[in-house]
């Protein structure tokens, strides 16, 4: 029994070390194992954050392992759950057609193919690594439903105007320090269509403040920060769920569907 404890205790330290997605506060031990608990964005200098988390993603393994940090049996729950909360808001007239979406933090295309394709007429990717962009041709194939792929961080990319129903960010804001996120909000607001939603799905930390991981150099923000950030931008969150079907020792992750201001009264799922 000590043997399998061992193993068991082995695993999780592992689990929690070796991907992206986790936050790197071990609740076994009860103590953070990162360098910068607790520190605000504003204290750090956005062009080096964005190069780190850029050299972290280029050596990144560009299959669906390498997107999930190491644990691939997330897609499938992932997946699940983003595809019955995009019907659920087309259902409630959120947005206004399956005709064009845009995937912000696209990496080789997993969001891309396995749910923004299947649904949208139509789907644009967005990444800051060329690499994975590249590996998005083989990973998805040729496809006339891909658009255009923009080689760009999100700290500066502005989607084109007008253009999409839905624009879908999920794993990346946490890269970007307050101020552009705000602005990169802002940026999306102008790229939808009339009626259009955008849909924020990221780790949301149980904590008073956000945490930082020296590793991949990114913010796990707090539910309260993430408001502040929407209503920057002018944004009103009308829907809210939480993913289900992944570990409990990870932080949540939550999903929120994001309206311009003045479109539609908040409520949550």
């Amino acid at each position: 029994m000590l043997y399998l404890l061992l193993q068991y205790y082995r695993f999780i330290i592992s689990f929690f070390s070796s991907s992206a997605l986790f936050s790197k506060v071990s609740r076994l031990q009860g103590a953070t194992t990162t360098s910068a608990v607790n520190m605000s964005s504003r204290l750090h200098n956005g062009n080096d954050v964005y190069e780190k988390a850029e050299e972290y993603w280029s050596r990144a393994s560009q299959d669906v392992n390498g997107m999930l940090g190491g644990f691939e049996k997330l897609h499938t729950p992932d997946i699940t759950v983003s595809k019955r909360f995009i019907e659920g808001l087309k259902k409630r007239n959120l947005f206004g057609s399956y005709d064009y979406a845009l995937d912000c933090g696209a990496g080789i295309g997993r969001v891309t193919k396995h749910l923004l394709m299947p649904l949208f007429k139509k789907v644009d990717m967005e990444d800051l690594v060329e690499e994975l962009i590249v590996s998005s041709e083989q990973y998805i194939g040729p496809d006339p439903r891909i658009g255009e792929k923009f080689i760009e961080g999100i700290q500066t990319f502005a989607p084109p105007e007008g253009r999409y129903d839905l624009i879908w960010i999920q794993w990346v804001s946490g890269h970007l320090v307050d101020e552009d996120l705000v602005a990169f909000f802002k940026r999306c607001v102008k790229g939808l269509k009339p009626g259009g939603c955008i849909v924020l799905k990221d780790n949301v930390t149980n904590h008073e403040k956000r945490l930082f991981d020296d590793e991949d150099h990114s913010w796990t923000r707090t539910e309260p920060e993430l408001m502040e950030a929407f209503n920057g931008a002018d944004l009103d969150m009308v829907v809210k769920t939480i993913q289900t079907g992944f570990p409990k020792e990870i932080y949540p992750v939550k999903i929120f569907a994001l309206k311009p201001r003045r479109q539609e009264s908040s409520d949550d799922n």
